[in-house]
């Protein structure tokens, strides 16, 4: 006899032999024996689950000779008829490769007759979601009032594309992933059955790589089992199926976490050689970075959430000590954009590389986690005691939260009897730079003093912040004729605007014109500041016209001007 796949060789045969699916399996029995069954069932769910396996127990059980609470015998001629496809009263058709309009019609031509064996005629539709909107329209009629010998059971795994008029027609049953626990079971009653010796870490990594579907890790098994010698052993499972071991992973986090870029990618480069899969890799990574968030997280009740040997969640706990938890969601937000480009990339190595350096070099992530990250250590640094240098901030934060300064004559003694050696240096540098150095220099920083913004301080750096926009800035140095301090909130500066300039209002309104202001405030008055503009009221009687205005702000180009 040819060879048959595990599979179908260990496909249910009972409903009491389907794992995992208690919730829909109870009431299906309930209407067997209560000879109360449907016109039309839909099976729903992910691959692997069950649905073809529970719609063939069911043609058996509704067809059995010898029903036993609501259970196919397999013993009588029916159920054995109906076990070798020599049964014409169940039919079976598969969507995918018969939607069209004309096979449903067929269809509906079959079901006049009334069922030559069984007491039911079934229908299993495989795949239903295939077929076209013209065999949908076609089956309406028959799937809402069929003969009652009629049964029509419905499969799918992509529900939403099945029009709602068919749904309504149908009973609907959700099949869910299998657990864990249920698919261990499963594949430890077949090793058992077939006199297997077998690892329970080696099913562990093959119900692992299948997802919550039965056929999948019974496949898997099949595959496993293929190198003979009726043993199952975890070096088989990862040489076949091309797994990772956790260790090796565990091991790649570490480096990581020490910010060791050789044996990275000295590990990498062994991973590819070995011909391993960087998007199954990948995945694993990802599922241990869940499972250490998850031991952050939860505390205690971790266990209940990891399904893993002792071994392996003990070694999570070690590793986790390592991270923050805003680091372990940094890395597997990374890790999760990397295994959805790299599908598509020509260029999966080095993808992968350069995440891994985008993790270990926090400087360069810009995100939300990164920022947040750079900010947690700084705050560690200052909570123990070590006041961060100004170097230390300059690679840590962005420049743009760093405020711009200018040079001072007068050093802070204060300040610096806080810093460490290495920062008052940088104090001392900082502060003999001449005088002149221009308000454009971003790259050093203000030495802010203590105290709230007052009136008279601006007023009396006004001259000097207007002088200054004159020189270094003229092309909005006509903007700020009869501009004065209007108000002060807190370290926002409101700055009145002469009436006849409002025209040119969103030209000062331009960021980089308002950070040089802020900058150039900022280094007059020793404190962070904000600028806003206000127009001030119009005293004349009788406002200018707009040519007017123009005309006065270029007055000094007459000859030139021309107003069209």
């Amino acid at each position: 006899m040819a060879y048959q796949a595990l599979y179908r060789k260990w496909r249910p045969l009972s409903f009491d032999e389907i794992i995992g699916q208690n919730h829909i399996i109870l009431p299906i029995r309930n209407q067997i024996v209560n000879n109360s069954i449907g016109h039309a069932y839909l099976f729903s769910g992910t691959r692997g689950t069950g649905k073809t396996t529970t719609a063939k127990v069911f043609a058996r059980a509704v067809n059995c000779l010898n029903n036993i609470d609501g259970n196919p015998c397999n013993e009588c001629e029916n159920c054995l008829s109906i076990l070798d496809d020599q049964f014409i009263d169940v039919i079976e058709m598969d969507a995918a490769s018969n939607n069209s309009v004309d096979d449903i019609r067929d269809l509906r031509e079959h079901v006049k007759f009334a069922p030559s064996k069984g007491k039911y005629k079934v229908y299993i539709i495989d795949e239903v979601h295939m077929l076209s909107q013209g065999a949908f329209n076609a089956l309406l009629k028959t799937l809402e009032e069929p003969p009652e010998y009629v049964l029509f059971i419905l499969a799918t795994t992509e529900s939403h594309k099945i029009p709602a008029t068919i749904l309504s027609r149908c009973q609907r049953f959700d099949f869910k992933r299998i657990s864990y626990d249920d698919l261990l079971f499963r594949l430890k009653f077949i090793c058992d059955q077939m006199g297997v010796n077998y690892e329970d870490e080696a099913l562990r990594l093959i119900i692992e790589k299948s997802d919550g579907a039965a056929r999948d890790s019974i496949s898997s098994l099949d595959q496993c089992l293929s190198v003979g010698n009726n043993r199952l052993h975890v070096e088989d499972v990862i040489e076949l199926l091309g797994f990772v071991e956790n260790t090796e992973i565990l091991k790649l986090i570490e480096n990581l976490v020490n910010l060791d870029a050789n044996a990275l990618f000295l590990q990498v480069d062994e991973i590819i050689k070995n011909g391993k899969d960087l998007n199954q890799f990948i995945n694993s990574i990802i599922k241990i970075y869940r499972d250490l968030l998850v031991v952050i997280t939860v505390g205690e009740n971790y266990k209940l959430l990891i399904d893993a040997s002792g071994e392996y969640i003990e070694t999570l706990k070690s590793l986790s000590q390592a991270f923050t938890q805003t680091e372990i969601t940094r890395g597997l937000n990374l890790f999760i954009e990397l295994s959805k480009g790299i599908k598509y990339s020509q260029n999966k190595r080095i993808l992968f590389e350069a995440t891994l350096v985008k993790i270990m070099n926090i400087k360069s992530d810009n995100t939300i986690e990164g920022l947040i990250e750079r900010v947690r250590r700084l705050e560690s640094l200052i909570e123990s005691g070590n006041i961060p240098s100004r170097r230390i901030l300059a690679e840590t934060l962005p420049k743009e939260s760093v405020a711009p300064v200018h040079s001072h004559s007068h050093p802070n003694p204060t300040r610096e009897a806080r810093l460490p050696a290495d920062s008052r240096e940088d104090v001392k540098k900082q502060d003999a730079k001449p005088a002149a150095e221009s308000s454009n220099d971003i790259e050093s920083f203000v030495e802010f003093t203590e105290g709230d913004l007052e009136m008279e301080g601006i007023q009396a750096v006004w001259n000097e912040f207007i002088g200054t926009i004159r020189v270094e800035k003229k092309g909005i140095m006509h903007v700020f004729d009869n501009a004065v301090p209007l108000t002060i909130s807190g370290n926002r500066i409101t700055i009145g605007i002469a009436p006849e300039n409002k025209l040119f209002m969103a030209m000062i309104q331009n960021p980089v014109n308002v950070k040089y202001l802020e900058h150039l405030m900022a280094k007059l008055v020793k404190k962070m500041v904000s600028v806003q503009f206000e127009i001030m009221e119009d005293t004349k009687k009788e406002a200018q016209d707009p040519e007017s205005q123009v005309r006065d702000y270029f007055k000094e180009y007459k000859d030139v001007l021309e107003i069209k």
